[in-house]
């Protein structure tokens, strides 16, 4: 299980920052945020064939816009071996 914490997030920097310290880092790597089909590739790395990824503070955060949640979103969709929850 991966635990991506948003709580204090105020923008698109801090969701990266939250998403690498959550996720990328442990499996190795380093998202900069340039290209969401980077943070698509991201998914993959895990050693585990599925595995959890949750969102705290999903809901009531302000690091994405609407736009952006719905793109990231629309990338976890497209990845069935994540399950994901959003807090």
């Amino acid at each position: 299980m991966f635990i991506v914490d948003l709580g204090g997030a105020e923008g698109f920097g801090d969701f990266v920052f939250a998403f690498n310290q959550g996720f990328c880092e442990l499996v190795g790597g380093h998202w900069k945020g340039n290209s969401w089909d980077a943070f698509h590739d991201y998914l993959s790395w895990p050693k585990e064939e599925k595995f959890v990824l949750v969102f705290r503070q999903w809901r009531s955060g302000r690091a994405l816009a609407a736009s952006q949640k719905a793109m990231v979103e629309q990338i976890l969709k497209a990845n069935p071996h994540v399950q994901v929850a959003y807090e």
